[in-house]
């Protein structure tokens, strides 16, 4: 028998199917983050548990990454750029052998899912723990 360990601290809630788009997103305006599922959930569990607003998040297991719904103005802002932030689009483009999509994706959902995941806060989150620059770099990012 094999054990597992959880991946997860927080107490996700789990919609296991890509459609409808949970709330918030079919009333906005928003932009996606692709994230490798770690450190990416860590980060994000981390600002839940400093009471940052953290939205909905596509997971897709097969791949292992994670699309996170962000304000649209972050496409087009330098640390956006940078980080990948690309427009509603949250295909699996990872592996051509799937271009039908991907199977089993599920979106998880913080307790409060009313809002979309604060871009700046998670961005600098990104660059602190990854040390790929200086701390609060990401501060303005989509100002």
């Amino acid at each position: 028998m094999r054990s597992t360990n959880s991946v997860t601290k927080y107490p996700w809630w789990f919609q296991l199917a890509e459609k409808p788009l949970p709330e918030p997103l079919p009333q906005r305006e928003w932009a996606v983050l692709p994230l490798r599922f770690q450190p990416g959930l860590a980060e994000l569990e981390a600002l839940l548990h400093d009471g940052v607003a953290v939205g909905p998040v596509l997971c897709c297991p097969r791949h292992r990454w994670l699309y996170v719904p962000v304000a649209p103005e972050c496409l087009h802002s330098p640390v956006g750029e940078r980080l990948g932030v690309r427009g509603r689009d949250l295909s699996c483009p990872f592996d051509t052998r799937h271009r039908a999509g991907c199977d089993d994706r599920l979106w998880l959902l913080p307790a409060d899912p009313r809002y979309l995941t604060d871009f700046p806060a998670l961005a600098d989150r990104m660059y602190r723990v990854r040390r790929s620059a200086p701390p609060r770099l990401a501060a303005a990012a989509c100002a």
